[in-house]
């Protein structure tokens, strides 16, 4: 599963809806005050109301202080409370990479089949295998708006989308929600029919028309002359008092027909339940509240479903008792609530899932205290204090302090002057200790007296030039700002990584090589970065590794780079608001398409 796009509107500076293609490497590029920064704060709050149902959010776990939304009121476009905001995810998925949302059905295995049930159960399952092979994306969308009763933001919509097209859209109603869209011609559960089956269709569509025509000319024929000569005299008269002359008879035209290219598999899965109750009804399954439209995206291990109409089935013989047959029809309810679930739940626990590792990493990284980390939680990543957590954590391996102390004292990386060094300590009592040296304790009575003393853990900055071992506290701010970006980029379990200015008080040496950071991240360990920044630098060294690709002159150790694993994007703001350019790149590293208001003109400006 990859995330491919986002798109918003009315959030903030956005009013008219806006897509943001996501690449490995996406940069946002723009003035201050543009909107750059919207586009990851759009995320954050989604996963905000994604997972706490934080409709108002002032502040988020993930941002912290770092960020001050403000609430609904300050965040919906304008501060127009008859605006809604959406914020939409598009991925590549597959129906393999789609979890279940309820457990199988628990099936009775003495039940009686007859052969028109298992005919109708195999069609059942071949159905339900060639909506699950065809799926190749889908999107998620989510709505907020303001209800004047409740005086607060309600959930208004949920929407998903499969291979391109909407498949359903769920919607707050009076006290309830309402299936306002469900497309059983989906190109996901649908199948194209073969120019065989239409052209028969055409037969007989042609055939049913010659039939009809014959039919018409035949009555046309049974009217008596008499009849036709009596019609005609009386509409002489009538037309003739209007002054105008009969209508010539019009003849037999059918209105034009043409197949539907596509039969709906889907339709041969859904469920059928008494008094024709809406096939979806097993979807409130999993939404939390009946004026709630966005799921809670939990699996579940019982469904509660309407009785089945089974005896509206044509599958049933004569053998059958109806016990068996309702058995049968329940199980099929069950599995077909179950791909419903799938195809309409799955997708948002998807991105609630991919939301759910967003790293977010705020434009002002702190520097930690001498005396430890006063937080463990994620909204340590906004002020960078969550990346020096991980290093101090024993539960990461001596590999995360390896990989970060290369990134730093590398020639060819960072090149910063310092390496990295984790030490842990254990505080023993001084005569135990003195005890253990001397020999009167033996080796077991030493191991039990270190296991149970307390420990701790000690990050050092070590000056590769002299052999200090050196307090983060006591090295320049530019360390204190590139190393969360470094941890941020290598520590396991990150989805996505969404960096304000990670160029902010470095080195330009050091913003370039920020750039082979994220190519090893991005393209190689499948993170999505994305980078709100102004750094001309990191651009030039990305262009410059998608033309030593192209040229086959790579440096060693870094995986190829190429255009598709880029987006580039300018962000610009216009009479009708915010505006993003997405700014090709060729094999050559080369931009294909002038930059809006010019690229770092600056630098032509100072120079000439």
């Amino acid at each position: 599963m990859r995330i491919t796009a986002i798109e918003i509107e009315n959030f903030k500076g956005i009013s008219e809806r806006v897509r943001v293609d996501l690449k490995p490497i996406t940069l946002l590029f723009g003035a201050n005050s543009a909107g750059k920064s919207t586009i990851l704060h759009a995320l954050l709050y989604m996963k905000d109301v994604l997972e706490r149902r934080n409709l108002d959010a002032i502040t988020t776990p993930v941002s912290g202080w770092a960020l001050d939304l403000g609430g609904f009121r300050r965040f919906v476009h304008g501060q127009d409370l008859d605006r809604t905001i959406r914020i939409g995810v598009h991925m590549e998925v597959t129906g393999e990479e789609l979890p279940a949302m309820v457990s199988g059905y628990d099936a009775d295995d003495s039940v009686n089949w007859s052969r028109e049930s298992e005919d109708h159960d195999q069609e059942f399952y071949e159905a339900r295998s060639v909506v699950l092979q065809s799926l190749h994306s889908a999107s998620v969308g989510i709505e907020v708006c303001w209800d004047e009763n409740e005086q607060s933001p309600v959930a208004f919509g949920y929407t998903v989308g499969l291979n391109g097209a909407d498949l359903i859209r769920i919607e707050r109603a009076r006290g309830t929600f309402k299936i306002a869209k469900f497309n059983l011609l989906n190109p996901a559960v649908a199948r194209l029919r073969s120019e065989t089956e239409i052209q028969a269709d055409r037969d007989e569509y042609e055939s049913r028309l010659r039939k009809r025509r014959e039919e018409h000319e035949r009555e046309m024929r049974l009217r008596s002359e008499e009849e036709s000569q009596s019609l005609e005299k009386l509409l002489r008269e009538i037309f003739g008092k209007l002054g105008e002359s009969v209508p010539e008879p019009k003849p037999y035209e059918p209105k034009p027909y043409e197949p539907e290219p596509y039969e709906s598999m889907i339709a041969k899965i859904l469920p059928t339940f008494v008094g024709r109750k809406n096939p979806l009804a097993g979807l409130v399954n999993w939404l939390p509240a009946q004026h709630d439209p966005i799921p809670d995206f939990a699996p579940r291990e019982t469904l509660r479903l309407p009785p089945v109409d089974w005896e509206s089935m044509d599958c049933w013989d004569d053998m059958q008792s109806g016990r068996d047959a309702i058995e049968i029809a329940n199980g099929w309810a069950w599995e077909g609530t179950s791909l419903l679930a799938k195809l309409v739940i799955g997708p948002g626990k998807l991105v609630r899932d991919w939301l759910e590792n967003l790293r977010y990493i705020g434009p002002l990284r702190a520097r930690p205290p001498r005396k430890g980390i006063p937080s463990d939680e994620l909204s340590d990543w906004s002020e960078g204090l969550a990346a020096w957590k991980a290093l101090d954590d024993e539960d990461h391996s001596p590999e995360l302090i390896e990989q970060v102390s290369q990134w730093l004292s590398r020639k060819d990386r960072l090149n910063s002057g310092y390496e990295l060094e984790r030490k842990h300590r254990a505080q023993v009592d001084a005569d135990a200790f003195r005890n253990a040296i001397e020999g009167d304790l033996d080796r077991a009575r030493l191991l039990d007296l270190l296991k149970g003393a307390p420990k701790s853990t000690e990050i050092k900055l070590v000056e590769m030039r002299s052999g200090l071992r050196l307090d983060p506290s006591d090295v320049g701010v530019g360390i204190s700002q590139v190393l969360p970006i470094i941890v941020g980029a290598v520590v396991p379990g990150g989805s996505v990584v969404a960096i304000e200015q990670p160029e902010l008080h470095i080195h330009p040496a050091m913003q370039v090589a920020l750039g082979d950071l994220f190519i090893k991240g991005g393209v190689q360990r499948g993170v999505s970065f994305l980078i709100e920044t102004h750094s001309e630098h990191l651009i030039l060294r990305l262009l410059r590794r998608i033309r030593e690709t192209s040229d086959g002159e790579l440096p060693p150790g870094l995986p190829e780079v190429k255009p598709e694993d880029i987006s580039v994007l300018y962000v610009d703001k216009d009479e009708g608001g915010m505006r993003i350019s997405s700014l090709p790149i060729d094999d050559s590293g080369e931009f294909t398409e002038r930059w809006p208001r010019g690229f770092f003109v600056e630098r032509g400006e100072e120079l000439f």
